[in-house]
Parts: C-alpha cells; structure tokens; sequence
C-alpha cells in the first residue's frame, strides 16, 4: 500500500511544479492591456507637463511668479519628463514581448503595479501645479502708501491694518492646503522691492542711512546703488511684516512642513514689463511685490 500511495503522489507533485511554472496566458493579455492603458495615462501626463511648462513660462515673462518657485516648478518639470519618457520606454519593451517566463510575468506585473501608482502620484501634481499657475501669485504693495517718503520703516498705522493688504494671498494659500491635505507642502514668501530713479540728495538723512548700509560692497555709491539698497530695505520690511502676520494669524495649515521667507531688492528695474512709459519719478515704480509659491514635497 505505501509502494502504491508514492507513485500516485509522484505525478502529482511534478504536475503541481510544472503548473506552478507555467504562465496563465489570460493573466499575461490582460496585464498586457492594463499596462497599455496606464502607458497612455503616463503619455497624457507628459503632454499636461508641457503645458504646464508653456504657463510658466508665460508667468515668469510678466513677472508674475517670483524666481524661487519658477526654478522649482520647471525643476520639477525637467525630472519628471525624464522619469515618464524611461518608464513609457521600458513599459513598451515589455507590453511588446512575444513569450514571458515565469520570471518575466513577475516583471509584468510589478510593472504594472508601479506604474500605477506612479501615475496617480505624477497625476496628482501636476493637477496641484495646475492650479497653482492658474492662482494669483503675486500681491501689489503700493510703497506710497505702507511707507513715508524717504523712509524705509512701515508706518506704525499701516502696521496695524497689514492683514487687510496680505488677506488675499492668505485665502489663496489656505484655499490650496484644505483641498489637498494629503500633500506635505512648503510654503515660499518672496518680497521683491523695487524704486522710482529719483536723486538722493547727498548729505540727506536718507543718502547717510543708505550710504551706511552698503558700506561693505562700496564706499562711494551712486544713485542707482543706493536706490537698490532702498529697494531693499523697504522687500525686507514688507517680508518681516508679512512673517509676523502669518505667525500670529489663527488658520495654519498641519500639512505645510517649511516656510521660507526671502526679499530682495530690484532698485530702478521696471516692476511690470507690460508697461513701457514709466517715467523717473513715477509711483507705479515704487511697489513691493509680494510672491507667494506653495509646492507637494
């Protein structure tokens, strides 16, 4: 009996390895199929990536993204690109393979699962940078009316009243943390100041205070440079403003890990390139523009 028993289950076994190593065709076509599908969703994404980096583009030439998140949103764009293209590239090889071994199934649908998943994660943000190009990123600060003439510091009655000047761009960026928290985000404040070509009078309290502050890069400045450091001075008042407001203002975001605040000043460059008579002495020129960018980690 147990002679007998042993050379039933002899076959038996070496069916059930042979089984085991074969490669369910049905599974192979539709794996096949699922994999063509998602292909074509990567291929989308990479179409929505070039548009989205024509948009940008077109932003950045009316100054209306601040350098920080222009270089991010265009590095993420060149990644991405590259990410897509060799992942398209090596879905193709495989949905293409005319016999799979076992192992090669295997490949087949780690693929699949992989690309998936990379899909909707690639999806996701490029809807997330969709809708941030489409916001307003930039908040106009007229200097005439946030500073005296001449004057560097905030005036202490504008001080108070600054959340109905920074409320917008708050709402914006709240708008954006509630629809996707799930993101980890950072957040990137720049203040751009920028200056009229107006003479500094030499020997004014002005032109002394400037004078003093670029010291280290130059010990005879001219109009332009001191105009710079005016502009300067006044983004990182703004900045340091706006720091506070954001501190002390009730709605934060859980998902906002980083916030980076930055100013810089861009002296007698014009502010916005659509216009083309600005004049010397002309108050369009004297603005603090204030950027904000928040970015998927």
């Amino acid at each position: 009996m147990l002679k007998t028993s042993h050379s039933y289950q002899l076959p038996l076994l070496i069916y059930l390895l042979f089984m085991a190593g074969c490669v369910p065709k049905q599974g192979i076509t539709k794996a096949r199929n699922d994999l063509s599908t998602v292909n074509q969703q990567l291929k989308q994404h990479d179409a929505g990536l070039t548009a989205l980096e024509k948009d940008r583009k077109k932003k950045e030439q009316l100054n209306e993204i601040d350098d920080t998140a222009s270089s991010r949103i265009k590095k993420f764009i060149d990644k991405t690109h590259q990410q897509l293209d060799t992942l398209v590239r090596n879905n193709t090889v495989l949905i293409g393979e005319t016999a799979l071994e076992k192992d090669d199934w295997d490949r087949l649908r780690k693929a699949l699962s992989f690309s998936r998943k990379t899909s909707k994660i690639i999806g996701d943000k490029i809807e997330f940078l969709n809708e941030l190009i489409e916001q307003n990123l930039v908040l106009r600060i007229d200097q005439d009316v946030v500073f005296a003439p001449g004057k560097y510091e905030v005036n202490p009655a504008v001080a108070e009243a600054i959340g109905r000047l920074f409320e917008p761009a708050a709402k914006e960026i709240d708008y954006l943390v509630k629809k996707y928290p799930d993101f980890p985000l950072s957040l990137v404040i720049t203040a751009k100041g920028y200056s009229d070509a107006t003479q500094i009078a030499e020997g004014s309290g002005l032109y002394k205070e400037l004078k003093e502050r670029v010291k280290l890069q130059t010990s005879n400045p001219g109009n332009r440079e001191l105009n710079k450091e005016l502009s300067v001075a006044r983004a990182e008042a703004v900045i340091r403003l706006f720091k506070n407001y954001t501190v002390n203002r009730s709605k934060t975001g859980g998902n906002i890990r980083n916030i980076l605040y930055l100013h810089e000043g861009k002296g007698e460059s014009y502010p916005d390139p659509k216009i083309s008579n600005y004049q010397v002495n002309d108050p369009r020129r004297r603005v603090v523009l204030l950027f904000w960018s928040i970015f998927p980690d």
